[in-house]
């Protein structure tokens, strides 16, 4: 076991501000500091997202945490690899711990660190009331309403994952399996790689999609349930913000989903009940045809919804699109 658990991620953009308001419309929590902008979830004591001003969008670098044991072993694993270099620490995200390029030019910082406790995850800070489904011999609600208000607030309580083009899916996953220490969970066709941190995780931290250059496809964030789900992709269309692809659920991974495309056309994701591995021995990675693999029900997807926008320097602000609030 090397790194622990995924702790944030960076992404450089042309419009900090404007990027900042779609994070905080989306439910999280912003400082701005300068020309860069720290989001992180209410009652989390973590960082999330570090956002930095640059002429395009770019995932300006992955973070994840380890103990002293485990950053040893991250040293250790650069130094048997041919995909990963140790390098100095960003000037514009500087943050503790070691800084890892990889064979296409990812950067990455692994620090000493226990995953802050938060609202959501397998132990989360605060007591949730289960979901209840009523089905066939199975009413686990009764005597009781099971629709939340519609003016509920959805709050995202973490962030679960997030997903990366690549250029080689292999070299990627050989370069998050031998040199950071995540396991493999499933693939499909050569295309799509699922990893998680070993040792108790969802069932992945991050996603690969295989393409002609790198880049930053989505992140996603844990919501309570559906309903949140719902109600948090709902309430982006009705602030403006431009629909990515949902209500679905996806099928690796079984997590109900519903994505929004952010001012810089990137993806952000609303999730809830995500398959959850507390055995890596227990679990075996499988490669899964496409057409079964990708999502259970929902639209089908939009074209652009696998295009790699890396490198876009235009910022589209909400109202383009939107479909208005609900009367």
């Amino acid at each position: 076991m090397s790194v622990k658990h995924f702790h944030h991620l960076g992404l450089a953009i042309p419009d900090v501000p404007t990027q900042k308001k779609f994070y905080e419309d989306f439910g999280l929590i912003g400082e701005e500091i300068e020309n860069r902008a720290i989001m992180r979830c209410i009652g989390r004591d973590q960082d999330q997202l570090l956002l930095t001003e640059g002429p395009e969008r770019k995932l300006s670098h992955v973070s994840y945490g380890a103990d002293d044991e485990g950053l040893a072993a991250v040293k250790n694993n650069i130094e048997a690899s041919n995909l990963a270099t140790e390098i100095d620490c960003p000037k514009d995200t500087p943050y503790e711990g070691i800084w890892i390029q990889d064979f296409e030019g990812d950067v990455y910082n692994v620090n000493i660190s226990e995953a802050a406790p938060s609202k959501g995850g397998i132990s989360p800070s605060i007591a949730h009331e289960a979901f209840q489904a009523n089905g066939p011999g199975h009413y686990d609600r009764v005597n009781k309403k099971g629709s939340i208000a519609y003016d509920t607030t959805p709050e995202p309580h973490r962030l679960g994952h997030m997903v990366q083009f690549t250029t080689s899916l292999e070299k990627k996953i050989a370069f998050y399996r031998d040199v950071l220490g995540l396991k493999l969970t499933d693939t499909s066709e050569g295309l799509i790689a699922f990893l998680r941190t070993a040792g108790g995780c969802d069932h992945h931290t991050v996603g690969f999609l295989e393409t002609d250059k790198t880049g930053f496809h989505h992140a996603s964030f844990e919501m309570d349930n559906v309903d949140h789900v719902g109600l948090g992709g709902q309430g982006m269309l009705e602030k403006g913000y431009r629909n990515g692809w949902g209500l679905g659920r996806h099928a690796l991974g079984s997590n109900f989903f519903w994505y929004i495309r952010d001012p810089h056309d990137g993806l952000c994701e609303f999730f809830a009940d995500m398959d959850y591995i507390a055995d890596d021995d227990a679990w075996e990675a499988k490669d899964w045809p496409m057409d079964v693999g990708f999502y259970l029900w929902g639209p089908n997807p939009p074209e652009e919804f696998g295009m790699n926008y890396e490198g876009c320097k235009t910022t589209t602000k909400p109202g383009a699109g939107g479909k208005g609030a609900r009367n």
